[in-house]
């Protein structure tokens, strides 16, 4: 018996060399040809003995050829239909596709920069716009108009000299004569805030001449 299932195994391993190279037979191929090698050297060896007795049932010379040709087409047959019959391995799937690159970074807030408008001085005890300050105003003017949305306030101030309700009032004339002139160099009232402040926030000292001189003054403050 054990010489007959080494024959077997020597005729399936012939049949996938026949049907396929070592490297692609699957374990289910394998098995399903080992399987049918052996039943169809069954089957053929039943089939080839039984054809040697037809043709002489005495003669043991009938039986060394038929039986042992039955068992070996048979295997081979059987062997073959274990192969075929055996589905195909499904392929492999896909791999799976590259992920896509990580969005660019957003681009950088653009920098708000801030809007710097120059101020104008005053004489002393005066609410009116000097004709050298003129020009500054007109500049701011210019710049205004490029920033519709921009509001602005503007700021007046006056030195330590004097009450201090008096120069409450003063500055208010001040910041007042500021916006009356961007008005009338087309800026809208909506866009400029007058504020008076008196003799606050000051920017140098009051002891001497030219440091009062800089504290009467109207600074145009954009609101951020």
């Amino acid at each position: 018996m054990h010489k007959w299932k080494n024959w077997v195994s020597v005729l399936a391993t012939i049949v996938l060399f026949t049907v396929s190279s070592c490297a692609s037979w699957t374990p289910q191929q394998r098995q399903n040809t080992e399987l049918g090698a052996a039943a169809g050297a069954f089957v053929g060896g039943g089939i080839g003995c039984g054809i040697a007795a037809s043709i002489d049932y005495d003669d043991p010379t009938s039986y060394a050829i038929g039986c042992p040709i039955g068992v070996g087409a048979g295997a081979i047959i059987g062997g073959l239909l274990g192969y075929y019959l055996t589905p195909k391995p499904a392929p492999p799937p896909p791999p799976p596709p590259p992920p896509p690159p990580p969005p660019p970074p957003p681009p950088p807030p653009p920098v708000k920069q801030r809007l710097v408008l120059r101020g104008v001085h005053f004489d002393f005890n005066k609410s009116k716009i000097r004709p050298g300050d003129a020009a500054v105003l007109d500049e701011a003017a210019s710049t205004l108009k490029a920033n519709p949305n921009v509001t602005v306030n503007v700021n007046g101030y006056c030195d330590a000299i004097g009450g201090e309700r008096y120069n409450l009032r003063l500055s208010d004339r001040r910041s007042d004569a500021v916006v009356d002139y961007l008005v009338r160099a087309g800026i809208p009232s909506s866009q400029l805030i007058p504020h008076g402040y008196g003799k606050t926030n000051f920017v140098a000292t009051n002891d001497n001449a030219e440091g009062r001189a800089q504290n009467r003054r109207v600074e145009l403050v954009p609101n951020d």
